[in-house]
């Protein structure tokens, strides 16, 4: 086997990463920021998501905007150009119920929405029933390049792998790579917090319940072998973090991580109402 340093120089991928910092009052609304207000089209109708919460009320309501990336800004980082070179890139996220994301039912717990035309879009108000705590403090966005290497537990999805945790995580090292779980990236690999999401995605895209390791057993080897071969269609688009500062503090569940996914063919067509959302947290 060659060694494990040549193994994973052969799985890296470019990640840029994110950086928050306080934004200025006069700001372009074309800018990439977290938080504040969407910049969108005429005809952009707020998305909605019905779920119940944590005090078990059930109700429709409308998604947090999570922040936006102007493209044109970011495409310098963009090593492997993977997204395109200018337009608006918008997320979204249901607060509220906090969705998990792997039950096909958690669909419309988050959306992402493009906009190539940037100069046609105006920024949005906020939905009257729109909760304050879930109208987000708004932080301007900066950008660098820097390579990215899998998790160990998911590492198994690309190539089998005859080392340990130990043995993987001490090469990473070796070679310069710092082993986080709480940044903001786009691309690149996720910096897991629990498991691999890989194959959760595929399996609640087929319409598969992922919240118990029974509904995992009862799939048949030949499913579970489809499922796994075609995991790795799925990439990472954006993995947002917790933020806190000295006033502020934003958290998904116990300081988790947001991860949107995309397949790949879906992210060269530009298909961004096909990503997946997980949340994860300690």
């Amino acid at each position: 086997m060659p060694k494990l340093d040549k193994i994973l120089k052969s799985l890296q991928r470019n990640e840029i990463s994110v950086t928050v910092c306080e934004t200025q009052s006069d700001a372009s609304p074309y800018r990439s920021k977290f938080g504040g207000k969407p910049a969108v089209s005429a005809d952009f109708v707020w998305p909605y998501f019905e779920a119940e919460n944590y005090e078990g009320e059930v109700a429709n309501r409308p998604l947090s905007f999570l922040g936006q990336i102007n493209l044109q800004e970011m495409h310098p980082y963009d090593k492997e150009n993977l997204l395109p070179d200018k337009g608006l890139l918008l997320f979204f996220y249901e607060m509220d119920s906090m969705c998990w994301g792997y039950d096909p039912a958690d669909d419309d717990c988050a959306r992402v929405y493009y906009f190539e035309d940037i100069e046609q879009l105006k920024e949005a108000d906020f939905p009257k029933d729109l909760q304050k705590g879930y109208e987000l403090k708004e932080y301007a966005l900066s950008f660098s390049s820097k390579a990215s290497y899998p998790d160990f537990e998911e590492v198994d999805c690309y190539i089998d792998l005859d080392c340990d945790w130990d043995d993987y995580d001490e090469a990473l090292e070796n070679m310069g790579y710092e082993l986080e779980s709480e940044r903001h990236k786009l691309l690149g690999y996720a910096d897991l917090v629990q498991s691999e999401m890989l194959t959760e995605c595929e399996r609640t895209a087929r319409g598969l319940y992922c919240g118990d390791a029974e509904s995992y057993r009862k799939l048949s080897e030949e499913e579970k072998e489809d499922i796994k071969k075609s995991a790795t269609d799925w990439i990472l688009l954006f993995q947002l973090a917790s933020i806190q500062d000295d006033d502020y503090e934003l958290m998904f569940g116990d300081l988790g991580n947001l991860y949107f996914y995309i397949r790949k063919q879906d992210l060269k067509e530009r298909r961004f109402d096909k990503v997946r959302l997980v949340l994860q947290c300690g």
